[in-house]
């Protein structure tokens, strides 16, 4: 991205005083981004880069013939990676851990808002295999296509080339952030005030984690949250529990921190963090999204409902997220596309071979303003008939 940058030799001249700010500030711009956090960045006090890490360099593949929306639209592909086993203690990953979220985020310059697609994590792929490399999914999830794609050197490539496949959207820059450093910042700022929608429970005994209702969350804590998917509804009604999160960290933001306080909370960050945005896109990122209010983050699951199977390339039976082609066609062309460049559902390379005896949740949305003022609580129910 390359607007808002007037005034750059300036800037250089002081971004090169401290490079220990560098990384500093671009957490605050990420969050910033992804969470409408509208903070006095020191920008002039950065110096450097970030670095690639293990993502590697990004070089998605995309269709020509598909109106990728030009200037108007910013998009960032926002991973949090999780390096730690599964409950059952495997590691299909091979240590290179699974996307355990999933956030794209589109930027309209010309309005001004943002809209935000949480991707289950356990959302159904199909056979996802590369002969050459060897490397398969034994869980047809898409949250192991970044660590066991063909892409081995690059592995944003692997998860930026399946998004691109599946929902045919052009991924410009990316984040990929260490699930465990959320829990490191909010222990660092003390915790956070948060709504619990919906108790918590363990998903083995059964014991009540966190109850229903507002809790100083801490970083432990935050943890159990962020990550529990013992509900009816799995992994999708977790992505609704990680709004309140999202909103909460906003809020503390917005209404508690100074400069000092972003400074120590995001210090301790930075090392969980890779990207490929270098400086003058994270200062064009600040330009833009300092005008960006709560009420203009639009945040929406994609449609889709509880599909059990066997992959291909697995021995264990999954539970696993199909996704409805139809409305997930429909959902990217009302919010993440021109109004006159729509996407047909025949071009997203969405498995239709599945079922849904659930039924299918298809979420209206909403924005993290709502999620603020305590809307949004009500589960959205299934509107679909089982299958």
């Amino acid at each position: 991205m390359n607007e808002n940058q007037t005034g750059a030799s300036g800037i250089w001249q002081r971004i090169r005083q401290a490079a220990t700010w560098k990384k500093v500030v671009a957490v605050v711009l990420v969050v910033v981004l992804i969470l409408a956090v509208a903070v006095g960045c020191v920008y002039k006090d950065v110096g450097g880069i970030f670095d690639t890490g293990e993502a590697g360099k990004l070089n998605q593949i995309t269709d020509e013939d598909i109106e990728a929306g030009g200037a108007r639209f910013y998009n960032l592909l926002l991973l949090g990676i999780d390096y730690d086993a599964d409950d059952s203690g495997r590691d299909y990953a091979e240590g290179k851990g699974n996307t355990d979220v999933i956030l794209y985020v589109q930027v309209n310059r010309d309005t001004g808002k943002v809209n935000v697609l949480q991707i289950p994590r356990d959302s159904y792929i199909g056979d996802y295999i590369d002969e050459a490399k060897g490397c398969t999914s034994p869980t047809g999830k898409i949250n192991s296509v970044y660590a066991l794609g063909p892409d081995q050197d690059n592995l944003i490539n692997n998860i930026a080339n399946k998004i691109y496949e599946m929902f045919k959207l052009p991924v410009d820059n990316y984040v990929t952030i260490d699930m465990n450093a959320f829990k490191t910042m909010l222990n660092v700022m003390g915790g956070i005030t948060m709504y619990v929608p919906w108790d918590i429970t363990d998903k083995t005994t059964g014991e009540l984690l966190v109850p229903q209702g507002t809790h100083q969350i801490s970083g432990d804590t935050a943890e159990v949250i962020l990550r529990n998917r013992n509900y009816a509804q799995a992994d999708y009604k977790r992505l609704e529990t990680q709004q309140y999160f999202y909103a909460a960290l906003v809020r503390t933001f917005l209404q508690e921190y100074d400069l000092a306080d972003y400074y120590k909370a995001c210090k301790n960050v930075a090392y969980y963090i890779n990207t490929d945005l270098d400086l003058t896109e994270i200062y064009g990122l600040y330009a833009t999204m300092t005008k960006v209010n709560p009420s203009d983050i639009y945040i929406v699951r994609l449609p889709g409902g509880g599909y059990d199977y066997t992959p291909a390339f697995g021995s264990a039976s999954q539970s696993g997220y199909a996704l409805d082609r139809d409305a997930v066609a429909t959902l990217l062309n009302e919010h993440f596309r021109e109004a006159d460049h729509p996407v047909e559902a025949d071009k997203l390379d969405i498995p239709t071979d599945v079922e849904w005896p659930y039924g299918v949740t298809n979420d209206p949305g909403k924005t993290l303003g709502d999620v603020n003022s305590g809307g949004g609580t009500e589960e959205t129910p299934a509107e679909t008939p089982a299958a």
